[in-house]
């Protein structure tokens, strides 16, 4: 007689729930900074949510705070973590500031959360009050990528200009510069009356002609757009054309953190692979039949 295996039974797991203290974190902060006022409202959900916290007392005006914001997140054990906020006020404290060298209006602050996973809902817990903390530092910006020159007038420059102009809203038809296959998901709003292509740098050295079918250059555009209202816009784009037929064409819309020696696919019409720029929100993606629009992303 022939052994049978027994019949495997999967059980699916179930995902464990990410407990993240970040979002608590900021409501302590902003009820803890507004309970030291008149607020009473402020006062009783500090101390439903913390009840042996002190409350600060303020002078004659409490401070007004206008953003709170989550910097970093450590994990100092299991369920405890050590949350950095930044905190900006709108009366910035002037003295501070030029002892300091910091944003007059910006402070730092650490608060501890104990945060546990509570069966269906998430447990949270401040075991203190905040502590004030120095400002995060600067890192020294590293060198571009970008180093070679685009002479002016030249079909890579013309077609930069003409690109960002038309995708900025200042005249439509931004499709007609994709690579066939690529598409580029609109803006939400086109709000600006002019685009001004302030510098233009490459990644490779390039005469800005489009050469053999297949070459591929990485550009990063400073420009300046202006709205409507004469609001004049700092932006900046970083680029990949590829060469086709005579022309150059837009292949990425990239972060412009890439290395020096970062590879562009070409996308293809008749794969239908996928290009994406690199740690952008903003993507292009090739076009393939049935795709579906997800977050302003085809895919």
């Amino acid at each position: 007689m022939r052994n049978t295996a027994a019949p495997v039974t999967r059980t699916a797991e179930l995902r464990t729930p990410s407990v993240t203290p970040a979002g608590y974190a900021e409501l302590f902060l902003g009820l803890w900074l507004r309970g030291g006022s008149e607020d009473g409202t402020a006062a009783d959900e500090l101390h439903a949510m913390a009840p042996s916290v002190p409350m600060p007392t303020w002078g004659e005006k409490a401070p007004a705070v206008e953003r709170l914001a989550t910097v970093r997140t450590v994990r100092q054990a299991r369920d405890a973590w050590s949350v950095m906020l930044a905190v900006t006020f709108k009366e910035p404290v002037r003295d501070r500031s030029e002892r300091t060298g910091a944003a007059p209006g910006v402070r730092y602050f650490a608060l501890p959360v104990v945060a546990k996973d509570a069966g269906t809902t998430p447990a949270f817990a401040v075991p203190a009050a905040p502590m004030e903390v120095a400002a995060p530092s600067v890192i020294a910006q590293s060198a571009t990528p970008y180093g070679g020159e685009v002479p002016d007038g030249s079909g890579l420059a013309s077609t930069v200009s003409e690109f960002l102009t038309a995708y900025l809203g200042v005249e439509g038809g931004a499709e007609r510069y994709l690579a066939p296959g690529i598409m580029l998901p609109a803006l939400a709003v086109s709000s600006f009356a002019s685009v001004q292509v302030d510098e233009l740098r490459a990644v490779q050295a390039t005469d800005g002609k489009p050469g053999r079918d297949g070459l591929v250059v990485r550009v990063q555009a400073q420009v300046t757009a202006t709205d409507g209202a004469g609001g004049q816009w700092p932006l900046s784009y970083a680029l990949a054309f590829t060469a086709r037929a005579g022309r150059w064409e837009v292949t990425a819309l990239q972060s412009g953190l890439e290395g020096k020696d970062a590879k562009v696919k070409t996308a293809s019409s008749h794969t239908g692979s996928a290009l994406k720029g690199t740690a952008t929100t903003m993507q292009m993606v090739a076009a393939r039949q049935g795709a579906v629009a997800v977050g302003g992303i085809t895919r």
